[in-house]
């Protein structure tokens, strides 16, 4: 199956990745881990802490590093993957379930790093508005920027989900299909692209209970899938207190005991959708 996954707001943690001098020594690595519920542990990235005052921006990964997942009595030693740079479990008998508590050990050196987390209760109440976006084949020719601006006021879909409590929500929208049928044309200009393509994210976590997804936000016609993701409460808290300037902080916030960095989990419900050309 090719997936083409859209996360729109994972942030990176860049305000955890850069700290002040007295942070760089007493917390000497970062720890960025998500669970997501019914889906495998893939994407643990422990890297070393970029002082505010140096000027490589990329945080270097940590290879060496100790990292299991720990549930109950049961513990899953997770694996370094040069490809991608981060750490993952490479069995099937990890089980990311909805209420479970999960703990992340982390060793580097002689330094134990560890947090917990509970998975949230999936999304409630997902519905969409319609199952089907209608888009015609698109072609450079004279009148297609007329054609672009109908399909942008036309062709959307909205969905929309229950939240009494004002939670935060996130969005995933993954293309399902085995091909790829791109609905812009080839020679369709790349910053034209890029502009639709910004029409995509969410620019954060959200309280709202919809999303409204323009068709040519999309890549590819075929079947899509809309996950509709429940933020954990560590990483709502990461997330409000991200918008303060870390700079003015002592310490960057963070939910790792004896290191940086945020260990949380979410869980979904998902949704489908088509994408059809016009005849």
């Amino acid at each position: 199956m090719n997936i083409n996954k859209i996360i729109p707001y994972l942030f990176p943690l860049a305000f955890l990745l850069s700290c002040e001098e007295d942070a760089v020594t007493t917390n000497n690595f970062v720890v960025e881990a998500y669970l997501f519920a019914n889906e495998p542990v893939t994407d643990v990235a422990v890297t070393e802490i970029v002082p505010f005052e140096s000027s490589d921006q990329a945080a270097e990964p940590i290879s060496e590093a100790a990292v299991s997942i720990v549930r109950g009595n049961e513990q899953f030693a997770l694996q370094y993957h040069p490809e991608t740079s981060k750490y993952r479990y490479t069995g099937d008998d990890l089980k990311i379930e909805v209420n479970e508590h999960y703990r992340i050990e982390v060793n580097v050196g002689d330094r134990a790093a560890s947090a917990e987390t509970i998975v949230p209760e999936a999304t409630q109440g997902l519905a969409i508005s319609e199952e089907q976006l209608v888009i015609p084949k698109l072609m450079l020719q004279p009148g297609l920027g007329q054609q672009i601006e109908d399909l942008l006021r036309n062709t959307r879909l909205t969905v929309t989900w229950d939240n009494p409590d004002d939670q935060l929500h996130f969005i995933v929208i993954e293309s399902t299909s085995n091909t790829q049928d791109p609905i812009l044309p080839d020679n369709f200009p790349s910053e034209g692209g890029n502009l639709l393509r910004a029409f995509r994210f969410i620019s954060e976590p959200t309280i709202e209970t919809s999303f409204e997804i323009l068709g040519l936000s999309l890549e590819t016609y075929g079947a899509h899938k809309v996950k509709v993701y429940r933020v954990n409460q560590e990483y709502a808290d990461l997330f409000e207190n991200q918008r303060q300037d870390s700079r003015d902080l002592n310490e960057p916030p963070s939910n790792i005991a004896n290191a940086l960095g945020i260990f949380s989990a979410f869980a979904s419900d998902s949704i489908f959708f088509d994408v059809v050309r016009e005849n």
